[in-house]
């Protein structure tokens, strides 16, 4: 067996991440939309918005881990392009709740 690599190491933590988030986006949809064929009209429907916030948020805790990642190895390079992607992906969110 191989001895795993940082590179390594980041790619299982961030499929780690995705995998996990899109279990849980998945159940919480699916619950909100199990509980419109009920009375619970209103559960129904913060749950399918949640599940569907979060699978929108997914990509964003991707890039979290990619920074956090970056800084506790010091590679200062892809730690700012990273910040500078959330930067543009958080100045883009803000944008367009404004609109």
């Amino acid at each position: 067996m191989r001895a795993p690599t940082s590179e390594g190491t980041l790619h299982s933590r961030l499929a780690c991440v995705l995998q996990r988030g899109t279990l849980v986006a998945v159940t919480v949809t699916a619950v909100g939309m199990a509980a419109g064929f009920t009375t619970a009209h209103l559960l129904a429907t913060v749950a399918t918005m949640f599940g569907l916030l979060m699978f929108a948020l997914l990509p964003v805790a991707v890039l979290v881990v990619a920074a956090h990642h970056f800084a506790r190895k010091r590679d200062r390079t892809y730690l700012v392009l990273t910040a500078g992607v959330l930067v543009v992906v958080a100045a883009n969110m803000l944008v367009g709740s404004a609109l």
